[in-house]
């Protein structure tokens, strides 16, 4: 079994929440939180599952943020961290191989070493 660890954010945003403000980055001991990859080829990723999305109504640039600027990417993780299709999503950035921006809760970094994984195995 493939598993993706994160570093979890703050959950419980719902989807007509405001943005968390991040003024900078604060280290707390949480739990991480295991996503099984290899389930998520399983995922039904033809529907429109995206209508549901936390992200919905979002300013689409807030996903895409630049990758070393940590308290612009926790914000985008933030609003995933509640998502109830994080894995739909995942299963889709995956699937087509998203070069860029927040899927699912994860990174472009994250994303590329799940697809390097799944290659080697």
């Amino acid at each position: 079994m493939d598993t993706l660890i994160e570093a979890p954010v703050s959950p419980g945003h719902a989807p007509s929440a405001a943005l968390p403000s991040v003024a900078a980055p604060v280290i707390r001991p949480m739990p991480l939180t295991a996503v099984d990859v290899d389930a998520l080829e399983t995922v039904d990723t033809s529907g429109q599952w995206h209508l549901r999305g936390a992200c919905r109504g979002l300013e689409a640039s807030i996903f895409y943020p630049d990758p070393d600027a940590a308290e612009d990417v926790a914000r985008a993780l933030a609003v995933c961290a509640g998502c109830e299709v994080r894995e739909a999503c995942l299963a889709h950035a995956l699937g087509r191989r998203e070069p860029t921006g927040i899927w699912g809760g994860t990174t472009e970094r994250e994303r590329r070493r799940v697809l390097r994984r799944r290659r080697s195995a």
